[in-house]
């Protein structure tokens, strides 16, 4: 017989209904932590995850250091600050931009 853990048990929150949007913008670094900025909207700043949970959304984050100064295209749903349930679809470079990761951006140094 499996034994039950121990302590009070973990609440899981319920998953975010997702009403999938279509979302355009240049990854940027702002104090530290790459965001993306809208091209529609420049002083709105997002951030990206994967989890369909509010509870996870920190931990399932996705880095965009390698998307710095691209213009990429991301389905998700937005909920305040955040992008979930996000899947990046596309990255434009500008013509004679270097194409592929772009490794040499700064370091990130908060989430």
């Amino acid at each position: 017989m499996l034994e039950q853990p121990s302590g009070p048990p973990q609440k899981e929150s319920a998953k975010l209904e997702r009403k999938t949007e279509v979302f355009t913008g240049k990854v940027v670094l702002v104090d530290g932590a790459y965001r993306l900025s809208l091209l529609k909207d420049p002083d709105t700043l997002l951030r990206l995850t994967r989890a369909r949970r509010e509870t996870e959304f920190e931990k399932q984050q996705i880095n965009l250091r390698k998307y710095y100064e691209k213009t990429i295209s991301v389905n998700g749903t937005l909920q305040d600050e955040w992008i979930f349930g996000a899947d990046i679809v596309g990255q434009w470079t500008p013509p004679g931009g270097q194409t592929g990761p772009n490794m040499n951006a700064p370091k990130q140094t908060r989430p």
